[in-house]
């Protein structure tokens, strides 16, 4: 799926599950400098991301409901600190350390997240 950023595009892997948000990019050797995962929410929601597992460094912005950037943080490969959202999200946006800044992507900027059917948030429990 593609969303844009100050209409910069970005293919994103749809974490839209509590599987797949538990695995993430755990595992994952190389991401291409384009892509990047977004973690979906079926209600707004405080959230807490860790590096575990995962080796290759990534930044990652925390998405309220109105598709404003609230927050952008650097996360550390294998790290098991806990970064929190400081506020309610609906969307997480795990990309490539650096992405953010080498784009001109700051807090306050709209992501252009497409209504879509493609994007089905699945509560399990």
């Amino acid at each position: 799926m593609k969303i844009f950023i100050n209409n910069t595009p970005l293919t994103v892997k749809l974490a839209d599950t509590k599987v797949k948000q538990v695995k993430g990019l755990q595992n994952t050797s190389n991401l291409s400098q384009d892509e990047g995962m977004l973690f979906c929410y079926p209600h707004e929601k405080k959230v807490s991301f860790w590096m575990e597992k995962t080796t290759i460094p990534l930044s990652i912005a925390f998405i309220d409901k109105n598709k404003l950037i609230t927050q952008i943080n650097d996360l550390e490969p294998l790290s098991k600190q806990s970064i929190k959202s400081n506020k309610k999200i609906k969307w997480a946006l795990e990309v490539n350390q650096g992405w953010f800044s080498d784009n001109n992507i700051s807090v306050g900027d709209k992501v252009e997240i497409p209504e879509d059917k493609k994007i089905k948030i699945r509560v399990l429990k």
